[in-house]
């Protein structure tokens, strides 16, 4: 069976599957940013107030503007005309974040190149720092295809109920 290189449009992804464990789980924001890099400051700016938490808030622009930048550029091959949509979720204990994308199928915690720490930064090779960083940044990644898209859930233990 042969399969379109058409791009699957959709007007507004729909989280169906709730992911976050946890009691009194509530969607902060649900936002449709267009596939440009302009537009990561409105969502940053979007994410900044409904997360009132500086450390959280900067976490979460930093996690989200390594992953949008990579679909828009390596996923969406930098089509402006697509869209990704966000949603942000609080549950007691955790901060969700679900990224999803209607470009081909990519894993990016399981096929991003893993980068090389140990040699000087000058002589790295491009790719993998940024995922390395958002998979230290956030307690538990993951990436799920459905068909029509990426579904990118990245979770964060909220920092007033770590454990010592």
């Amino acid at each position: 069976m042969m399969k379109s290189n058409k791009p699957i449009q959709f007007s507004e992804a729909k989280f169906e599957k709730t992911h976050l464990c946890g009691h009194n789980k509530r969607v902060l924001l649900d936002f449709r940013v267009p596939a440009r890099l302009d537009e990561i400051k409105k969502l940053a700016d979007a994410v900044n107030r409904v997360l009132p938490d500086y450390n959280l808030a900067f976490f979460a622009n930093l996690c989200l503007e390594e992953l949008i930048t990579n679909i828009i550029h390596h996923g969406l091959k930098d089509a402006a005309d697509r869209f990704i949509q966000i949603q942000i979720s609080l549950a007691d204990e955790w901060l969700e974040i679900l990224i999803k994308d209607d470009a081909p199928r990519f894993d990016p915690f399981m096929q991003a190149p893993k980068p090389n720490l140990t040699i000087d930064s000058n002589e790295r090779p491009i790719g993998g720092l940024g995922i390395h960083m958002v998979k230290n940044l956030m307690d538990d990644v993951h990436a799920y295809y459905d068909g029509t898209g990426n579904l990118i859930v990245l979770h964060k233990k909220l920092p007033h109920h770590t454990s010592e």
